[in-house]
């Protein structure tokens, strides 16, 4: 409830009103109220009471008219301040809110109730940092409000001090034993720090504290979901939209779920349900470098942004081009640039429209132009790098399901062949198919459209695979791994590169320099690619023939590029990864600011 106390009015007929007004009379409150503002229109006292009287009624405009008379009538007048200070952050009129807040504070600096208020406010407003010091001075004042303590935690958390933000949680949990938000958050920051056993087990305390608790029981799915145990994180998130049906996290990983299953319409529905309430998502940097719109596509094949724009210095904007509107797009805040995230071209097609749409009207630096990433497509990248000196891209056609076996065995590709649904990565339902009986054989995943390419054997004479991946920033090539495994199918995940110190070595050779390591006919073709391909931020994957020509597998811009963890066997991959986004930062920084 706003303040309302005798102690900050000296008017003789307040306080039978402000008693009524406490004890819940409020119709013989509303009557003194007016009562005398009849006989004084420019009673302040009242001007402000009836304000907050009419709030509490749901008159949110008629009673900012109050306030504000009152406060013009008394514009140093501390509780006027904050009870409109108050009405405005209920109304989410942040800024000015803030500004009331702190004018107050100019006029009484110890008051623990609006230290707490603005620090709400200031946390609304995404500016967390800022935040801290009044959650500090509140809590030197009254260190045993759990709230407090929490509502700190959650502002470290967002500007990504985990260690932190557990302390200042296990402290509201210290006060409050069975504070379900706080045991809550605890887990989250848990999660952020990969500790995942730990994130469960405070999950697990918050349900007790709270079964109803809709958001941790999302929480605790999302550990077995990163987890990869999907009908435990699905149920989870079954339950908790019980509880809560509208959110958008839930639905999103359930739709991830699905479309790893072949459930196409189903995964459908739980992303329209997810980003017809919410298509913009802004994830606001502690001490922002730039602020980049993201172009993002609801469906997998997006670039990795994680590591290009990371979190402490970059603030994104993240926005779901399938649901975008005028509207929207009228809303998005500041910008410097934008990045099109949409890399992968077989799921551009329901984004399409709306990307152009907004592309006609923006006049900000565009990183990543959509028209270079169709151009990448699995079946089209032949024609972008097949006239290259000294690169082999295999035939490959694209078909939709229904027909793919017919058109196949009609056309003039040589088995054995790969196979792959359309927007499968990481080998997802990838196979490779020895004869035409194989094909007619073969349990169709449900994709709109398949892929078939000639497969070409790339085993090296030592009887192993291997296969590089560059990156191109700014088309420049920047190395990034090599994987060497058994297996034709091979990624860096499951090369099992640890089990013999010769690869390792070999990749440390490569890094080091990639021209020596794939011959100078082979680096040529691959600078050539960076060319041809003509994006801000792809890469290829490829192996070297016998011959020494360059085997492209893909080349795209959904990449995955990432630093190691401090202390891994890995580690020594980190300065190259560190060429890489610095590449990246030289590329930006000059984007407006």
């Amino acid at each position: 409830m706003p303040a309302v106390s005798e102690n900050h009015f000296a008017n003789a007929d307040l306080p039978a009103a402000i008693d009524h007004h406490l004890a819940g009379r409020f119709a013989e409150a509303e009557q003194i109220y007016l009562a005398l503002l009849r006989q004084n229109r420019d009673n302040a006292d009242a001007l402000c009471l009836y304000g907050v009287l009419i709030q509490q009624a749901g008159q949110f405009e008629l009673a900012l008219e109050f306030m504000r008379k009152a406060l013009s009538l008394q514009p140093e007048n501390y509780m006027y301040l904050t009870n409109l200070a108050g009405a405005l952050k209920d109304q989410s009129a942040f800024e000015e809110s803030l500004q009331l807040y702190q004018r107050a504070l100019a006029l009484q600096e110890g008051d623990a109730v609006t230290l707490f208020n603005t620090a709400s406010v200031l946390q609304n407003l995404r500016r967390f940092a800022e935040a801290i010091p009044y959650y500090q001075k509140m809590i030197a004042m009254q260190p045993e409000m759990a709230e407090a303590w929490n509502d700190m935690g959650v502002a470290q958390m967002a500007l990504n001090r985990f260690e932190d933000a557990a302390g200042s949680f296990s402290k509201a949990i210290e006060i409050r034993p069975a504070y379900a938000e706080a045991l809550n958050n605890l887990g989250v920051a848990m999660k952020n720090m990969k500790l995942y056993d730990a994130a469960m087990l405070w999950y697990q305390r918050a349900i007790e504290a709270n079964p109803s608790y809709a958001k941790a029981l999302f929480n605790l799915g999302t550990i077995h979901f990163i987890r990869k145990d999907f009908n435990l994180a699905m149920r989870l998130y079954q339950q908790s939209l019980a509880l809560e049906p509208g959110q958008v996290g839930a639905h999103q990983n359930i739709a991830s779920m699905l479309l790893d299953m072949g459930k196409i319409k189903e995964a459908q529905q739980h992303r329209d349900i997810a980003y017809r309430q919410q298509a913009i998502f802004i994830d606001t940097a502690a001490k922002p470098v730039k602020t980049v719109l993201v172009l993002w596509a609801a469906g997998k094949g997006n670039v990795p942004i994680d590591f290009l724009f990371p979190k402490d210095c970059y603030t994104r904007i993240i926005w779901m081009m399938e649901y975008a509107t005028e509207q929207q797009r009228q809303s998005l805040p500041e910008y410097d640039f934008v990045f099109n995230a949409i890399g992968d071209p077989d799921v551009t097609g329901p984004t399409a429209a709306n990307v152009a749409a907004f592309l006609a009207q923006c006049e900000r630096t565009v990183l990543n132009a959509p028209a270079q990433i169709e151009k990448t497509s699995r079946d089209q990248i032949a024609d972008l790098l097949g006239r290259i000196e000294n690169v082999i891209c295999p035939a490959t056609l694209c078909l939709p399901t229904p027909e793919f076996k017919q058109g196949v065995l009609a056309s003039s590709l040589a088995f054995p062949i790969i196979v792959r649904p359309a927007g499968s990565h990481g080998g997802d339902h990838l196979l490779k198919l020895e004869t035409p009986q194989a094909l007619k054989s073969l349990a169709m995943f449900p994709a709109e459209v398949y892929y078939a390419s000639e497969y070409v054997d790339y085993c090296s004479a030592d009887g192993y695979f291997r296969k590089y991946r560059i990156a191109f920033i700014d088309r420049q090539p920047y190395p990034y791994h090599l994987a060497i495994g058994k297996n034709w199918i091979i990624h860096y995940e499951t090369a099992d590169m640890l089990s013999a110190p010769w690869k390792l070595e070999e990749e440390k050779r490569y890094l080091e320099n990639p021209r020596q390591a794939i011959g100078e006919h082979a680096m040529r073709a691959i600078e050539q690619i960076g060319l041809a391909m003509d994006l801000d931020f792809c890469g290829v994957d490829f192996s070297i023939l016998p011959d020494g020509k360059v085997l492209v597998f893909e080349a795209n811009a959904t990449m995955l590029i990432h630093p190691e963890d401090e202390g891994s066997v890995l580690q020594h991959k980190n300065a190259y990864v560190q060429k890489i986004f610095e590449a990246f930062n030289r590329r930006i920084m000059p984007l407006h600011a």
